[in-house]
């Protein structure tokens, strides 16, 4: 069976589909080791664009950019050229984008240095005069 394109961008996934022969570019990425042993499957993702899994149904695969980190908001994956967006087979897309939502909980926040005035603080109580603006 063949899976229509959809209707906003075409083009371009149709390009991104065709540059990775309709199947899943995953390498891992998702956490899964797929297997480079298997008959010409050069260690990527088994699943194809339209072939049917039996828990998942018919697989459809996304274009999503090669740097989700970066890249991975919707507006600036959308304009992206084809050579910098991948093909993803759903459960690879969801693993990679439950990895990044899980990195990003364990980055501590960052004050903000622009108004962060603590080096220049002194104590009311404190003696010592303030250094601050002195010339």
């Amino acid at each position: 069976m063949t899976v229509r394109p959809p209707i906003v961008g075409a083009a371009l996934w149709t390009a991104v589909m065709k540059n990775a022969g309709h199947r899943c570019e995953c390498r891992g990425a998702c956490g899964k080791k797929h297997d480079p042993n298997r008959r010409g499957k050069q260690g990527r993702c088994e699943l194809e664009n339209g072939k049917h899994v039996s828990k998942i149904g018919e697989i459809v695969l996304i274009a999503m950019p090669r740097d989700p980190i970066n890249e991975g908001d919707f507006v600036t994956a959308a304009q992206l050229p084809a050579r910098r967006l991948a093909a993803m087979c759903p459960p690879c897309y969801d693993a990679v984008r439950r990895k990044i939502k899980a990195a990003e909980k364990k980055i501590a926040p960052q004050g903000d240095g622009l108004f962060d005035t603590a080096e220049y603080y002194v104590d009311p109580a404190s003696t010592k005069q303030a250094d601050v603006g002195a010339a």
